[in-house]
């Protein structure tokens, strides 16, 4: 029986690595600090800011959290003049609030779906209109797209070690196959590398690291970052809409470009396989390839390796319903058949109250 191993954020964050979108939004925010601490001003496509009654002394020049951003705009109101100039931004900057995660993928296609709605709700003749506004959020998603991927070349370069329960999980899962027909496929959602510093614990050759969502700074396989749910009941709808810049952004056409989903298909139809979720959060964003993969006629077990806030609190209940909108109606009596159950799911990494000294 071959294994398919999905990689998510959470993976890399168990490294430290800050690969949230909230961390993203805070660099760029900080970045904004520095500029008008430098400069006196700051201005882009998403966010303008400036002082208007000149220059406010010992100002600061960075925040540590997005709340404290916030509250440094509240407390200089009256020296400060600034605008969003893009509106998802504005979306993502109120929504954003530790702890919670802010997905900036969900919320363009919610603006998107809410575009459309504006469409059929005024039977279509305002379409010039809302056209325009769908080709100016696509050229505000893109330059957020750059952005995240400047972010993100900064985070991967942080030093990465093993960790040893992580390292644990490798041997004790994925180091060996049943027989020489027997493969493994790492399916990195993740556009960083980490996955490559556990290799080394497999002990055979018939593995592939699948980059489905492209790799940072690499040409051949570019990212792909947009929304994947053609499941949704309004993504048929956008689709006849007959206009490609309602389309810019699903990933489905993404994938198209190199030929990792094809070899991903051809890895669910050669054999049965068993699912190890290490990290993903299993969202609505991939909902189209993670419906492929548990409803596939091969799948015949799923392992979560959940989040462990703490030695009474976990993440477990949080993924099953996650996984749970995967499933069709008439595959929820068989979802519970192959999710293995809590008690036989273990945490990616033990919180350190648990862990033997």
């Amino acid at each position: 029986m071959n294994k398919l191993i999905l990689i998510g954020n959470g993976f890399d964050l168990a490294h430290g690595l800050k690969t949230k979108y909230n961390d993203f939004i805070l660099w760029y925010f900080n970045n904004i600090l520095k500029s008008l601490v430098e400069r006196d001003e700051f201005s882009d496509q998403l966010f303008e800011i400036s002082f208007s009654q000149g220059r406010v002394i010992n100002f600061p020049n960075r925040a540590d959290s997005i709340t404290q951003f916030k509250e440094l705009l509240e407390y200089y109101k009256d020296f400060l003049k600034y605008r969003f100039k893009c509106a998802l931004f504005d979306i993502l900057f109120k929504k954003t609030i530790e702890p919670n995660w802010v997905d900036i993928e969900s919320e363009y296609y919610s603006y998107l779906k809410n575009l459309y709605i504006q469409l059929e709700r005024h039977d279509f003749s305002n379409f010039e209109n809302i056209e325009k506004q769908v080709k100016s959020l696509n050229n505000d998603f893109e330059f957020i797209k750059v952005k995240l991927q400047e972010y993100l070349s900064t985070v991967e370069s942080t030093t990465k070690s093993q960790i040893p329960d992580i390292t644990e999980h490798f041997r004790k899962h994925f180091s060996t196959v049943p027989n020489a027909q027997s493969s493994l496929m790492f399916l990195n959602f993740n556009y960083t590398s980490t996955i490559k510093i556990y290799l080394q614990e497999l002990k055979h050759k018939q593995y592939k690291v699948n980059y489905i969502h492209g790799k940072l700074d690499d040409e051949t396989n570019p990212i792909i970052f947009g929304y994947g749910d053609e499941i949704d009941s309004y993504y048929q709808k956008i689709e006849n809409v007959n206009n490609n810049a309602f389309l810019k952004n699903f990933k489905s056409f993404g994938y198209l470009i190199t030929y990792n989903y094809q070899d991903f298909s051809r890895f669910l139809d050669n054999d049965s396989f068993e699912v190890y979720i290490l990290g993903h959060s299993c969202g609505l964003s991939d909902r189209t390839m993670l419906n492929k993969i548990v409803e596939h006629k091969n799948c015949r077990v799923i392992k979560i390796f959940y989040y462990e806030r703490s030695s009474t609190e976990n993440d477990y209940i949080e993924k099953i319903h996650e996984l749970s909108r995967h499933f069709s109606p008439v595959n929820k009596g068989r979802m519970r058949d192959i999710i293995k159950p809590l008690s036989n799911s273990v945490p990616l990494v033990k919180c350190k109250a648990n862990k033997k000294e």
